[in-house]
């Protein structure tokens, strides 16, 4: 596909599960969901950013729409859990592989959380992994592939 590895581990995956998606590969890097919204014609509710989590040592991908923000009270709530909080940008480029902005919406051995709000939407847009690439995906797809735990933890922003 690419002379990318991640990319190409990528494609691998999705067309292995026979997932709906397509890898967009663009030639500068968009920096928010607003950016990736008016370069896709999309809605904001279809960009779908991923963030990474902590929480007493362990990891989450959270998955959220691009016009939501995280709650979270209503997050500690669903996970039963005290405390949770965002992982500093170091600790998310060695877990991943990738930088803010740009985490894959598929992080393999890694919990995903997926906000209800998600499930609004029949395709999901966003990171691949890597710089300057897009992935659209098929929001059950998604689901599927990554095993996510649909929770309702996104509030307005």
């Amino acid at each position: 596909m690419t002379d990318n590895p991640k990319l190409n581990e990528l494609h691998t995956l999705l067309q292995k599960e026979k997932a709906d998606y397509a890898i967009h590969l663009h030639e500068f890097t968009l920096k928010s969901a607003a950016e990736g919204a008016k370069h896709f014609g999309i809605s904001m509710s279809q960009t779908t950013p991923t963030l990474i989590l902590q929480s007493h040592g362990q990891y989450f991908a959270a998955i959220i729409c691009g016009d939501m923000r995280i709650s979270f009270k209503k997050l500690k709530k669903a996970l039963n859990v005290d405390e949770i909080s965002m992982a500093d940008p170091q600790t998310i480029t060695r877990i991943t592989g990738a930088n803010i902005g740009e985490i894959c919406l598929i992080n393999p051995g890694m919990t995903t959380l997926i906000d209800q709000h998600v499930l609004h939407n029949v395709d999901c847009y966003g990171g691949c992994g890597v710089p300057k690439a897009t992935l659209r995906i098929n929001t059950q797809d998604l689901i599927r592939i990554t095993k996510a735990q649909v929770l309702d933890f996104a509030e307005t922003r």
